[in-house]
């Protein structure tokens, strides 16, 4: 790769972003920038056009795998985005000043719509060849304790609001403890459908929350990420329909913490006391899966045991209480 924007794209892709053309003040060759990316990459560059108004309404967010493309003219709309602009900024046929530097990632001054299409036909013949993206010395070397809340951390009060009803399950600040002192994360992964019908408010999810931490705090422990899955079928409020993947026994909750935390998956364990717990974390690729003892525990030994005739290589043990677990 001769030319150091084809890097930047291939690690765009990679990491699952788009290329985001800014409509304002474009100018009218626009539509040539984008035409190799339509007629010789068929979608495997993903690509979008926003203008600032939808930007700055949040009809539309960037992400910070994205890599977002700015031409010579439009230096002055990224004033207006500078707050809410995430992903990597790039300036295309123009030099960034010293003044204007801290506003841009990369500024390719001699960047004609020629050279784009030249650059693009180079992409184009080595497309695919690159190698796995690098990451840092000792990155995934350390498991994770995945806890669910409810009935793991806390003591189940359906569609809780009252920060007073809190209470700690035995044992598990000291599993959290023997956690950290043996180099484990320790994350919560929660399905939170009250939020998703609109039952429970942001704020008396977050006093709950606030409370239980505080709580752990008072004992010396802490969670290093805490995930949340408002998703619903029968959702109540817009948050309940956005973001299925997250939903336990899905694995997205698990996978945000893993893309934070840098986790190695093998080592790491899950705790929960329902079957989707076990699921999410077997197809995320925890090594060692836990159901904590409840009274439902025969119902989800059952379902559990449904998804081991079909994964002949899922294991999981019974947990009679959480000091049972050995690290």
């Amino acid at each position: 790769m001769s030319h150091p924007l084809e890097l930047l794209i291939v690690e765009t892709v990679q990491l699952g972003g788009s290329l985001v053309f800014i409509a304002d003040q474009n100018p009218a060759t626009l539509s040539q920038w984008q035409q190799p990316l339509v007629q010789d990459f068929a979608g495997e560059i993903p690509f979008v056009t926003r203008t600032a108004e939808d930007l700055l309404a949040q009809k539309y967010v960037t992400r910070p795998e994205d890599l977002v493309m700015f031409q010579s003219n439009q230096k002055s709309v990224l004033t207006s985005l500078d707050a809410i602009l995430n992903g990597q900024r790039v300036l295309l046929g123009a030099e960034a000043s010293s003044a204007e530097s801290h506003q841009w990632d990369y500024a390719f001054a001699d960047l004609s719509l020629h050279k784009w299409q030249l650059i693009l036909q180079s992409l184009k013949a080595h497309w695919g060849q690159w190698s796995a993206l690098q990451g840092l010395d000792g990155e995934h070397g350390a498991g994770c304790l995945f806890l669910d809340r409810d009935d793991v951390v806390v003591k189940n009060v359906p569609y809780n609001k009252d920060p007073e009803a809190v209470q700690l399950l035995p044992g598990i600040c000291e599993l959290i403890n023997k956690a950290h002192a043996q180099s484990y994360w320790v994350a919560l992964v929660t399905n939170q459908s009250g939020l998703g019908r609109g039952w429970i408010s942001w704020s008396q999810y977050q006093s709950v929350h606030q409370r239980m931490m505080q709580l752990l705090a008072q004992q010396g422990a802490w969670i290093d990420d805490c995930e949340w899955s408002a998703f619903i079928d029968e959702a109540g409020s817009p948050r309940g329909r956005l973001l299925a993947g997250l939903r336990k026994p899905r694995n997205g909750m698990l996978l945000k913490v893993n893309n934070k935390l840098r986790v190695n998956m093998a080592k790491s364990v899950m705790v929960g006391d329902s079957a989707s717990d076990l699921k999410a974390a077997f197809a995320a690729g925890v090594g060692r899966l836990y159901l904590l003892a409840s009274e439902k525990t025969d119902k989800e030994i059952k379902s559990l045991q449904a998804h081991q005739a079909v994964y002949s290589h899922f294991k999981f043990t019974v947990l009679e209480k959480l000091s049972d677990l050995t690290l």
